[in-house]
């Protein structure tokens, strides 16, 4: 059946389907039905158009090239058929309030009053996650970006228990299985799986019509109208206080860090002064490090301008920052400002260890963590009562595979959380059920071609993923096929599947779309995270682990210089990991992850480590996995733009929850590259740079041949074909 640019009411009833053709004739709708020539007029208020999605021609340009690719990538499914393809073809009918219109006609839809009253939290909340909750019940179209270990599924399990608690339905979907089930394990957790049916797949929709149970016990879920009034007090109490702290815990995170990169700049600066500091200067007692720091610029001044210091500007420093002694003012302006940063570092870091100490009584006082027990349990009580409200009279039928279609609402009504991939969603029950809410996580994964399928079962949609990490994949071939079909339409370069995730997509289309960076971070090692949040998060995050001395958290091993890779793999690596790291650091009993950039390393890492706990595997496939350990193989003699590619490396390094330890040639290389700069950053920090001592006799070889290479490229600025030989097959591992 095709697509319906426009519906056809008459007499409040869709006779699209049984009409043929239909013209406006002044205030009249004339219509021909179908095996018929007879023309019926009818006044505008028995008959009217209905606009749908696609009524605009850029629009349905848009969903037919969407289509044309669905034809040409394709998802062979369980009947060997293209049902992405086939899933296309199903869609006959796009609703203006669908938000698939929104992505096809490019309009965000006007901001909406949030129909959820008294927002819960049962899973857990802070400052950014609140926000986000809010801004996605308060907006048909938000996104939610999440950085590594910022609790995104916490997040998502929120916005399921508000939109339940109200009566709506929520489909939670993903590009991989395993995000879609760490949704399901919590809720599981909770005691609270009889809400959600993992359908998708034809595997997965039998397994849950075999394994249907019916409403278990809820009697333990049951408040009286006292208990629940009470409860929504202290509720609302608790999330006043709790707000105030978090932001308190927030300021901690954020001096902790500040006080260690302080201290870490001050060892740097006594290590490159030491010869230097040997005069000292007496300021006034408990001056503030922000005073010393605008002496010190105000000296800086002096010399960029060249002048002296006069008896007027000898008296303002006496009186604000209290120098007495005049032999100050005989050192060159070079010493001045030297015995001002000695004395700034000491006391910059005294100030944020009274503001620390003064933040962790203050939070010791409220009790924080006691404090956020007793509203998750409160809220967690709210929102059970609302479910023993919902279920508790009932009896919950007993579906056949068919009823998935069939009875579709009461289906939602049993199990209005629905859990699947994002290309099965459409599949999953009848093709013209619109759920309240879609959440898309990982999106930055999502092709545009299945999270437009996605979003043509949403009335709103809940974007989650983050434009940091790694995309979706396109292959060459791909990327040739679908070029060819946008380049056949006249599109906003938004829509080019080769270039755009979901994610991506809908952030150039919509600019002014309301978003929520989670900026709370909770799973790595605050030295392993910070890199990313320098390098890539432009400062933004809070970072909120522990520092531990568990581990050295960030290390390098260098191999010996040589071409050691071949084929993308290098075995001098897989030893150096083997017989030197894992011995060195004790790695042997430990949750240790090895990732790399290349599919024949990981091959090779698996096979090294057949039979070990070790997890081997490539950086795209470890996203939305961690390990207390992880070790990063880079492979490349010198590093390849793949390897080096900032959201690869981003991926890799926030894996890692203790440590990271980054394996690479001992070659010669730049300083420029993401790599370059995190063996920088691990240098800056003090900790350690390893020289592996595993070689062979070839790298004697070489080293000799090193030498000679440069002096013929010196001599006629060219590099032979015995030498690339050389650089392809020489050099044993």
């Amino acid at each position: 059946m095709p697509l319906k640019r426009e519906l056809i009411y008459i007499d409040n009833k869709d006779e699209t389907d049984r009409i043929a053709r239909y013209y406006e004739q002044g205030d009249k709708l004339v219509v021909i039905f179908k095996n018929s020539s007879k023309e019926f007029a009818y006044s505008k208020n028995r008959a009217q158009i209905i606009k749908t999605g696609v009524s605009a021609n850029n629009a349905f340009d848009v969903f037919n090239y969407l289509k044309n690719v669905a034809d040409t990538v394709g998802i062979i499914g369980d009947e060997s058929q293209n049902t992405l393809a086939k899933s296309y073809e199903r869609i006959v009918h796009i609703p203006k309030e669908c938000v698939l219109s929104d992505f096809l006609n490019v309009t965000l839809s006007k901001k909406r009053t949030n129909d959820t009253q008294n927002m819960i939290f049962p899973f857990g909340f802070n400052i950014s996650q609140q926000k986000a909750v809010d801004t996605a019940f308060n907006n048909n179209l938000s996104v939610i970006e999440g950085p590594p270990g910022t609790g995104k599924t916490q997040t998502i399990l929120n916005i399921i228990a508000n939109a339940v608690m109200n009566g709506q339905s929520v489909a939670v979907v993903s590009s991989n299985n395993s995000a879609v089930k760490n949704v399901y394990e919590k809720l599981g957790k909770a005691g609270l799986e009889f809400i959600a049916a993992v359908l998708g797949s034809n595997e997965n929709k039998q397994a849950f019509i075999d394994s249907q149970k019916g409403f278990p016990d809820l009697s333990s879920f049951k408040l009286s109208s006292e208990e629940k009034e009470k409860l929504q007090l202290k509720t609302e109490e608790l999330v006043t206080a709790l707000s105030e702290n978090l932001d308190k815990k927030n300021q901690l995170a954020q001096h902790r860090l500040e006080i260690e990169n302080t201290k870490t700049e001050y060892r740097h600066f006594k290590e490159s002064y030491k010869s230097e500091l040997t005069k000292d200067v007496d300021l006034r007692r408990n001056l503030k490090a922000d005073s010393i720091l605008r002496f010190w610029l105000s000296i800086e001044k002096l010399t960029e301008k060249q002048r002296t210091i006069g008896f007027i500007k000898k008296l303002i420093y006496r009186v604000k920052y209290g120098i007495k002694d005049q032999s100050f003012y005989l050192n060159t302006y070079d010493e001045m400002i030297l015995s001002l940063q000695l004395k700034y570092y000491p006391a910059k870091i005294s100030e944020l260890e009274k503001s620390i100490a003064s933040l962790e009584a203050s939070l010791q006082h409220f009790s924080f963590d006691t404090k956020m027990k007793e509203y998750t349990d409160a809220a967690m009580q709210l929102f059970k009562a609302a479910l023993y409200q919902s279920y508790y009279n009932k009896k919950r039928d007993t579906y056949t595979i068919q009823d998935l279609k069939q009875k579709s609402q009461p289906f939602i009504t049993d199990y209005p959380v629905i859990m699947s991939t994002t290309y099965s969603l459409k599949r999953c029950l009848d093709k013209d059920i619109l759920y309240d809410y879609v959440i898309i996580d990982e999106s930055s994964q999502v092709d545009l071609a299945t999270g437009a399928l996605a979003l043509s079962c949403a009335k709103r949609a809940v974007i989650v993923g983050d434009i940091k990490q790694l995309p979706n994949v396109v292959t060459n071939n791909v990327k040739f096929k679908t070029d060819e079909i946008f380049n056949a339409y006249k599109l906003n370069e938004a829509y080019r599947y080769s270039n755009n995730s979901l994610l991506s997509a809908l952030l150039e289309l919509f600019p002014a779309m309301p978003k929520t960076l989670l900026r709370e971070h909770y799973r790595c090692h605050p030295k392993i995270i910070e890199f990313c949040n320098q390098k890539f998060y432009d400062n933004q995050l809070i970072v909120l682990s522990e520092y531990t001395d568990n581990r050295q958290p960030l290390m390098v091993y260098k191999t010996t210089a040589g071409n050691h890779a071949r084929q993308l793999m290098n075995q001098r690596q897989i030893d150096v990991i083997r017989e030197e790291i894992i011995v060195n650091e004790q790695l042997t009993d430990t949750d240790l992850g090895i990732v790399t950039p290349y599919r024949n390393q990981t091959n090779a890492l698996q096979h090294a480590f057949r039979g070990s706990t070790v997890k081997a595997d490539t950086v795209d496939k470890f996203q939305g996995r961690e390990n207390e350990v992880i070790i990063l193989s880079t492979v490349d003699n010198e590093i390849s733009e793949f390897t080096d590619n900032p959201n690869r490396l981003n991926v890799a390094v926030s894996r890692a929850q203790e440590q990271l330890t980054l394996v690479v040639n001992g070659n010669e290389s730049g300083n420029d590259g993401n790599i370059a700069d995190l063996i920088q950053y691990i240098e800056y920090n003090n900790f350690s740079i390893i020289e592996s001592e595993i070689n062979s006799v070839f790298d004697l070889l070489y080293k000799g041949y090193e030498n000679e290479r440069a002096k013929s490229i010196q001599k006629s600025g060219k590099v032979s074909e015995y030498q690339r030989l050389f650089e392809t097959y020489g050099s044993g591992n």
